[in-house]
């Protein structure tokens, strides 16, 4: 039998600094401990190549090979648990990737982050079933360290934990990327734990097994994808049907659960049992209806066991507190209403003692402390910062306009110009060098348009539309603007006097004569100038609108829900045309087919979760990120995504790619912004995560010369005490 888990040497901490929610996760902590390197980056340098990817003859994974050959700690997991473990994941994998394989004629292979993620699954689920208490044990000697760690000074304090409890075993999350995988973890997960659960007798089912998505378009793309992977006992819930047979996988979005029952809702009572859950996007709990949403989730989870997904955990619970915190904050507010004051020091040993928490109260803290909550169950931290190290997924592009010209309305159509400018650069080389492209799997590309308000003064979706209509009504000014772009005259420049599209247009300067033609060709669906924008309302898919240029095929499509106002802001707009059309099919589920005509969709922040593409190639933003952490993160996400060569899901290196295609615009993502503080969130984000933003990047360009000189070469070096002081550090 594995002895106890051992617990190293406590770390100091520097006390001024905030610990970033990475460093609070206890429970990920204590599985590397099972690993000799115990971080991700050292399994990363002994696993992270690609020939450790499948299977071997013995039906081991290369993975479990290299693994065995010292890296493992014998006295927590020996060869043959290991061994087992690793079994369990081939069958789990193979068994989901059977029909993919088929569908895609290709081979899904475990890259080595998700081979952990679920290897640490393994292990969880092994000592949480058969192995309990050493498990407590193993997790609070390890809490205990971080709780030293974290022990210097009152601020440092205040990020501790409580003890887990066995309340607490109940629940893992997976912090990975969008993009990484986290849909067929998913599915392995399911398929780990009933192995688990069954111990060998198939006929012993949870009472439920429920996934939980953030609404019914994510709820359809999940019946969709477990099709994929070969489950069939699968069911959108419907509370007008009977109850499904036990271990049928019921799919319902979050917003059919409430408190009660209602005309569309459930009462969250009517799920209470031994149920696996599975709830994906699960920072949807920790914003402003965390309290109502945490505390059905416990409802739900209580007496079974729960798995959360999420990209965004860490912008999620930037304002969530501890156990301890909360239940300050609980006595506080009975403090207010017992003796009007929240100044708990002032209160006699009587008063404070007529503030002591029922058992109930301490529940209720334990749940609604979200960071706490997440800091001790995130089992596997794949998170943006790693994934993009990993080479995954585009490179990011932020070309943002200085927002003393965003008040200027000439000045924001001459952006809006230079962001239909690149994208057309994309669709330019897409289409001259698709041959060439093809093994790296590069997707015609497509526009992204998400605004925050549909309907209104204010409406982000109908400045879009005025500005598309902008383009083809005044051609001239369209193409002198073009002309200066390509020509690389500075016009639009950022706060720090840049021209923010210095030499983006390279690959332009020796292509078609018009420019502007080729647009109305490629980006627009015609060949003919003058023809006014056409917004076609398709009646019979509500909250779809069509996009087209006279009788031309639609070049674009509105996705955004009903919304009357729009609508009548379109009728009374005279740049463009509108028309109802009562017989129009949708053609939002069209945009994905390899002859889709259309390049543009615009929509709401709907597009922040659910919907996945591989074609996103440039993003416009209006009025995005004004306060909202985690769907800056998911809306970026949705563009990153990226098949690869292979399907390796990376980006390619420079010595890679073949010289003349400018493979490198194509495996970026143009994020363009318009009263957008997205992006200085989002590029606050970048830099916390230790990513230098594409317009932070010098680029500085020597000269080569074939032969080095007899000298001895010169080299930059850092002035004493400027070590770390990146922009005053070189002399």
């Amino acid at each position: 039998m594995a002895k106890k888990a051992s617990t190293g040497k406590a770390v100091k901490k520097k006390s001024n600094s905030k610990l970033s929610f990475h460093k609070q996760l206890v429970l990920n902590r204590f599985m590397f401990r099972f690993f000799k390197d115990r971080t991700l980056q050292g399994l990363k340098l002994r696993l992270g190549e690609d020939r450790f990817e499948g299977i071997h003859e013995d039906g081991q994974s290369l993975f479990f090979h290299e693994l065995s050959n010292y890296l493992f700690e014998v006295d927590l997991v020996d060869l043959d648990e290991l061994r087992r473990y690793d079994l369990n994941i081939v069958k789990h994998w193979q068994q989901i990737t059977e029909h993919r394989n088929r569908k895609e004629d290709t081979v899904l292979n475990m890259k080595y982050f998700q081979y952990l993620s679920l290897l640490f699954t393994e292990i969880y689920l092994d000592w949480n079933f058969n192995r309990k208490q050493e498990l407590l044990d193993g997790l609070n000697r390890e809490l205990e360290a971080y709780n030293v760690e974290n022990s210097k000074t009152a601020k440092d304090r205040a990020n501790q934990f409580r003890e887990y409890i066995l309340d607490d075993l109940n629940k893992l999350a997976f912090w990975n990327a969008t993009g990484s995988g986290k849909t067929l973890l998913l599915h392995v997960n399911i398929l780990q734990y009933l192995h688990y659960f069954q111990n060998g007798n198939a006929n012993h089912y949870p009472d439920k097994i429920i996934l939980l998505t953030p609404d019914e378009r994510l709820s359809q793309q999940h019946m969709s994808e477990l099709y994929d992977s070969g489950f069939s006992h699968i069911q959108l819930f419907d509370k007008s049907k009977p109850t499904p047979f036990r271990g049928t996988i019921e799919v319902i979005d979050i917003n059919k659960l409430a408190d009660e029952v209602g005309d569309k809702t459930v009462a969250v009572e009517a799920f209470e049992g031994k149920n696996l859950v599975l709830i994906d996007e699960g920072h949807k709990g920790t914003g402003t209806a965390a309290g109502a949403w945490m505390r059905r989730r416990d409802k739900l989870t209580r007496d079974g066991f729960a798995f959360e997904y999420s990209a965004t955990f860490g912008q999620a619970v930037s304002d969530g507190k501890t156990v301890d915190a909360v239940e300050l904050d609980i006595k506080k507010k009975k403090a207010k209403m017992l003796f009007e004051t929240t100044a708990l020091s002032k209160l006699t040993d009587e008063q404070l003692g007529q503030l002591d928490l029922d058992t109930e109260e301490k529940r209720d803290a334990r749940i609604q402390a979200t960071r706490e909550v997440y800091g001790k169950s995130i089992l596997f931290d794949y998170s943006y910062k790693f994934f993009y190290e990993d080479g995954y997924g585009k490179e990011s592009l932020i070309l943002n306009l200085n927002p003393e010209q965003d008040k200027q309305d000439e000045r924001r159509y001459e952006y809006f110009t230079a962001c239909l400018l690149s994208f057309y650069q994309q669709q330019y080389l897409f289409n001259k060098n698709k041959d060439k492209l093809a093994e790296f799997n590069i997707e015609k590309p497509l526009w992204v348009f998400v605004g925050n308000t549909v309907g209104g003064e204010d409406s982000d979706i109908h400045a879009v539309l005025r500005f598309l209509a902008w383009f083809l009504n005044n051609e001239t000014q369209a193409k002198a603007w073009i002309q200066d772009l390509v020509d690389n005259k500075a016009r639009i420049l950022d706060t720090k006097d840049r021209n923010i599209f210095e030499k983006r247009f390279t690959s332009l300067m020796n292509g078609p004569e018009d420019i502007y033609a080729d647009i109305l060709a490629k980006l627009f669906n015609t060949t003919h100038s003058g023809q006014r924008l056409r917004v076609l309302n398709l009646i019979g898919s509500k909250g779809e609108l069509a996009l087209q240029v006279g009788e031309a095929e639609p070049f674009g499509l509105i996705n955004i829900g009903d919304s009357p106002s729009l609508y009548k802001m379109c009728e009374e707009d005279t740049t463009f045309d509108y028309q109802r059309d009562d017989f129009a099919r949708s053609l939002f589920h069209t945009l994905n087919d390899k002859d889709s005509k259309l390049h543009i969709l615009i929509g709401s922040r709907k597009f922040t979760e659910g919907w996945s593409s591989w074609r996103v190639s440039t993003m416009g933003l209006l009025n995005m990120g004004r306060g909202e952490g985690s769907q800056i993160i998911q809306l970026f996400g949705r563009g990153v995504r990226l098949k690869g060569r292979d399907y390796s899901l990376k980006r390619s290196t420079p010595g890679l790619r073949p010289k003349g295609i400018h493979l490198d615009k194509l495996e970026t993502l143009n994020i363009f912004g318009v009263r957008a503080d997205y992006m200085a969130t989002f590029k606050q984000y970048l830099e916390e995560e230790g990513i230098t933003p594409s317009d932070e990047i010098l680029e500085l360009n020597f000269e080569t010369r074939a032969n080095l000189p007899a000298t001895k070469l010169k080299t930059l070096k850092l002035k004493d005490g400027y070590k770390d002081n990146q922009k005053h550090g070189f002399n």
